[in-house]
């Protein structure tokens, strides 16, 4: 059925919205596998309302009132963050003894502070250690449930306008799919030029981590006069002005009044397009970026044209959101916190895969399993801090001395393991040496503490030493243990006889 056959002024668009909901919570299971996940939408001035989503369990009231101490607490924040609630406190939430759960769970308020929207509320299982939680895994996927909230809704309010409408269907799909921000751009264009007229779209994007600057992003046209990567300052010019407004903006060449800037102050007067419309990414100040479409020659702009090209900006912004949000929890799934090396999980995932194309096409493979000397005392004689602080100096001294080839990831406490892809076991202990060399050469010092660190490091090879993930870090483990037991601070290839610590 083609999309012009659809009764669109009569289209349920919910389903959309909740589709895209329902993707954006198992992203949250993906990285907490055993949490349970609930979306309440807040209907009147006394109730929030449970969605119905396949998520949801049978535990949670399908109501709950507004005068629960969490969000009450959640209603007067200055910032929309997620917060630890306390179950016995707010045990209102709950249908079932709150002492069966873990003693927390998680609210992330939607919308911002005089228009709470809604929340996530995430139950935690029993005996889940919140140590280990980042929450602002939570506040990113609560960001980008209302970024998505906004594009409903803009698609009811359009309802009555079948081609807005259908064209905001299909941007909608695309940029669902769309795997780039480049792919997301051209999908910007191709659809935003059936309503108006321009000749190049510029994607901005305003980082969270550097708000003094936004950034040209991607460009869909000509580069006349922008270079992708550039960045400008947010000042005196019209793109900072609807980053710092959340309002879009017009320029007209023929226009009296000269303006300070397009991107940067003073750009005007020698800039190629004689239109440029500015429409941010989200209606909030110093917000996530601007849409910016610029034309060749003037031509006059309808308000029904800007009102689809807000609903077109605001969805990309939801997209970009989406992708965004998925990178950052690819990296909290796969990056070890403390290190920023690959995680037992990720780091075991990947040595299958090398190992099975090592196989495939008789490829070397050589691991190196490494364990600081004495690594307890450090943390027992200064603390964890000093503890932690070692670690990561020693993670980076682990990147800066192998090949961008090589993986290296963190096995547990103060063990590494690198897994050393297409090299030759001489290669390899060259390398092991090195780090070896420089571990003990490094400065380690916190707070005015110095202190000394050594490590021991084995070497085991596909497939003399083991054909299997496991006996390969077996067999570099137990040669990492005899490094140990002959005084440390060396390197110890695998041979036959050598047993780990656990079989000694």
């Amino acid at each position: 059925m083609a999309l012009t056959d659809i009764d669109l002024v009569n289209l349920n668009t919910k389903p959309f919205f909740t589709t895209q909901v329902n993707h954006l919570i198992q992203i949250l299971y993906s990285v907490y596998p055993d949490i349970e996940v609930y979306f309440f939408v807040h209907e009147n001035s006394e109730t929030f309302i449970l969605q119905d989503l396949p998520t949801n369990k049978d535990h949670v009231f399908d109501s709950i009132p507004a005068e629960v101490p969490a969000l009450m607490e959640c209603q007067a924040q200055n910032e929309f963050s997620s917060t630890l609630i306390l179950n016995q406190k707010n045990a209102a939430i709950f249908s079932r003894d709150p002492s069966d759960l873990s003693d927390y769970s998680i609210i992330s308020p939607i919308g911002r502070p005089g228009e709470f929207a809604g929340f996530l509320l995430t139950v935690l299982p029993a005996g889940f250690d919140v140590k280990g939680l980042n929450l602002k895994v939570f506040n990113n996927v609560s960001a980008s449930v209302g970024a998505n909230s906004v594009t409903s809704n803009m698609l009811e309010k359009y309802k009555g306008r079948s081609d807005h409408l259908s064209v905001m269907l299909e941007v909608n799909t695309h940029l669902n799919v769309a795997a780039t921000k480049t792919d997301f751009l051209f999908e910007i264009t191709r659809f935003g030029k059936y309503f108006l007229q321009f000749d190049r779209a510029v994607l901005v994007l305003h980082p969270e981590d550097t708000p003094e600057y936004f950034m040209i992003d991607s460009i869909e046209g000509p580069e006349t006069g922008l270079q992708q990567g550039m960045s400008y300052p947010v000042f005196n010019s019209l793109v900072s002005r609807a980053i710092i407004t959340g309002q879009y903006f017009i320029y007209k060449q023929s226009q009296k009044t000269i303006p300070e800037g397009i991107y940067r102050n003073g750009d005007h007067g020698d800039y190629p397009f004689k239109q440029v419309i500015g429409f941010p990414l989200a209606k909030i100040k110093n917000g996530p970026g601007v849409l910016v479409l610029e034309a060749k020659v003037e031509s006059p702009v309808k308000q029904s044209e800007i009102g689809i090209f807000e609903m077109i900006s605001q969805s990309l912004g939801a997209a970009l959101t989406r992708f965004s949000l998925y990178e950052r929890l690819n990296n909290y799934a796969t990056i070890d916190s403390l290190t920023h090396l690959y995680n037992l999980r990720a780091l075991k995932q990947r040595f299958e895969e090398e190992l099975a194309r090592a196989a495939r096409y008789q490829n070397s493979l050589v691991v190196l399993f490494l364990d600081l000397d004495k690594f307890k005392l450090v943390n027992d004689t200064y603390g964890h801090l000093m503890g932690d602080f070692v670690l990561r100096e020693v993670s980076q001294i682990i990147r800066d001395t192998v090949r961008t080839s090589d993986i290296p990831g963190r096995y547990g406490g103060e063990e590494f393991v690198i897994i050393m892809v297409n090299a030759d076991a001489q290669a390899c202990m060259a390398s092991a040496q090195r780090i070896c060399s420089a571990v003990r050469d490094h400065h380690y010092e916190m707070n005015d503490t110095s202190i000394d660190n050594k490590v021991s490091i084995g070497l085991s090879e596909f497939p003399r030493d083991g054909e299997t993930m496991q006996d390969l870090i077996q067999s570099a483990d137990a040669a990492m243990y005899t490094a140990k037991r002959r005084g440390g601070d060396q390197v110890v290839k695998y041979e036959k006889g050598m047993v780990p610590k656990s079989n000694a």
